[in-house]
């Protein structure tokens, strides 16, 4: 039985290595990439970035619908992990190729590129997402299949900010932007990522739904209505979501042109967002330890006041150094990690939760609404950013940026991430789901 569990711990977390390959790329290195080596401004790789995140969260619910539909003989959702796979990798390719356009052309061909991608994104990882909810039912297995999941992910965050910006120098015989180096860099990173997911395609197996299948829906704007208006704590699971969808835009998207900014201080960016993704590896355990022993809420709240307090010594203090690279980097990192590990455990939960109150399994629903809100969110605040960058006078072709600029980045990263934390952990404290709530209510769908 412990060895089934750990296969099925760790078979659904390796899908998670592959996806996050191609997440931490593109939430790390896409807007640096469209301003530094396409050579777009801000403002415009803001709107490029955000059309693209926009038709990601339009999708969500569309392939949601088409997800929780299937049936076959490998089952509801791990099809599309496995089937669709080599087209994501082709895709994500194709985004880091800089066409040899200019003008209106070039964004056309950029915003295309873009849209493909997250078109084939979505029919892996909503899949993805949604098997969590026929793995376990069990509310404290969920936080460890979330933490497990979230070790995995972190671990391809890792090699996208420790091989991304080597690889493609190395690859363009060390020129520092090379569009020649960063395609290539793309090639082998969607490589590992597709065999990262066909290990999950083989490693996992679905349970027939609590209920049974006849209550299991996909997605339509009156199935979301119903849902919506029935699961009071999914409307809360939005808010929250919301919010800190746009605390991790805001936190990740900045941060290289943060480093940029500060290149004759700080380490290498590689250096710097290598320990900020080894600070959030090492995090993953301990919040899974946190949130299984004291709850998800309190959990919750003691990463935000690491976040806070993180935020506030940047504020004061300035970045702290070692070695060149900013502790508080370190220390968002460490923080950051926990919050992923709660959301992806309390979003199935939610799903029992509304079966409960109106008699009816929202897989669709609930996973489709919530990706989309995570998205539409990260679109909105990767706009902004754009716009934030192009304000503070952010120029990529100024091989050194003014000191004003980034001070402004610094500013930036200490207090908006943490203060749309604060909000999300209000809003959280008002949801009524708790871990004993999911319990009872598991046993009572289970008879």
């Amino acid at each position: 039985m412990k060895g089934a569990k750990a296969k099925r711990l760790a078979g659904y977390g390796i899908g998670d290595f592959g996806l996050n390959i191609y997440w931490h790329s593109l939430s790390l290195i896409l807007v640096f990439w469209y301003t530094n080596v396409v050579g777009l401004d801000p403002k415009v790789a803001g709107w490029v970035y955000a059309a693209g995140l926009l038709w990601d969260a339009i999708s969500d619910p569309l392939v949601a619908t088409f997800a929780a539909a299937n049936r076959s003989r490998y089952g509801v959702y791990r099809p599309f992990i496995l089937f669709g796979s080599f087209a994501l990798a082709a895709s994500f390719c194709l985004l880091f190729w800089k066409p040899p356009f200019e003008g209106v052309a070039l964004l056309v061909a950029l915003v295309a590129a873009g849209m493909l991608f997250r078109t084939c994104y979505t029919i892996v990882a909503v899949p993805y997402s949604a098997l969590s909810a026929r793995l376990t039912f069990r509310s404290v297995e969920r936080a460890e299949l979330s933490g497990v999941r979230m070790f995995f992910a972190f671990c391809g965050m890792l090699c996208v900010t420790t091989f991304f910006f080597p690889l493609s120098r190395a690859l363009s015989d060390d020129a520092q932007y090379s569009a020649e180096g960063f395609f290539l860099a793309a090639i082998i990173g969607s490589g590992l990522a597709t065999l990262a997911l066909a290990g999950c395609f083989f490693a996992t197996k679905e349970k027939p739904p609590l209920g049974g299948e006849v209550i299991a829906r996909g997605w339509d704007l009156h199935s979301f209505i119903d849902a919506f208006r029935h699961n009071d704590a999914l409307r809360l699971l939005l808010l929250v979501l919301f919010v800190n969808s746009a605390a991790g835009a805001a936190l990740n998207i900045p941060m290289a042109f943060y480093i940029q900014s500060n290149a004759q201080e700080f380490a290498n960016k590689e250096v710097v967002l290598t320990a900020f993704a080894i600070a959030t590896l090492a995090g993953t355990p301990v919040w899974t330890l946190v949130a299984r022993s004291l709850g998800k809420r309190k959990c919750w709240i003691i990463a935000t006041g690491l976040m806070v307090a993180s935020g506030l010594s940047m504020l004061i203090l300035g970045p702290v150094l070692m070695n060149g690279v900013p502790l508080q980097i370190v220390a968002f990192g460490f923080g950051n990690s926990a919050f992923a590990i709660i959301i992806w455990a309390l979003i199935p939960d939610t799903v029992e939760y509304g079966q409960y109150a109106h008699g009816r399994r929202d897989e669709g629903p609930v996973f489709g609404a919530s990706l989309f809100v995570q998205k539409a969110s990260g679109a909105l605040a990767g706009l902004g950013i754009g716009y934030f960058l192009s304000g503070i006078d952010y120029d990529p072709q100024r091989e050194v940026q003014s000191a004003q600029t980034a001070i402004s980045l610094g500013n930036f990263l200490a207090l908006v991430p943490a203060a749309l934390l604060v909000i999300a952990s209000i809003t959280l404290l008002l949801m009524p789901l708790t871990r004993g709530l999911h319990e009872r209510i598991v046993d009572e769908l289970s008879k």
